[in-house]
């Protein structure tokens, strides 16, 4: 039997694989959105669009 861990180690674990999972979800969100975008759009206008919000998400404060 293992010792019971604090209950601050296992929040922070629980933070830590909530984000974890967030990343992973919004990625795999991101590539749905991608390839959504390629069945009805020209890759260099993808290509376009991506690179425009990128360069929007660069300026946030």
């Amino acid at each position: 039997m293992q010792p019971k861990r604090p209950a601050k180690d296992i929040d922070h674990v629980a933070e830590r694989e909530t984000a974890a999972y967030l990343r992973r979800a919004s990625i795999t969100y991101l590539e749905c959105c991608v390839s959504l975008m390629m069945t009805h759009l020209q890759r260099e206008e993808v290509a376009s669009i991506l690179e425009q919000e990128a360069d929007m998400l660069r300026t946030l404060d």
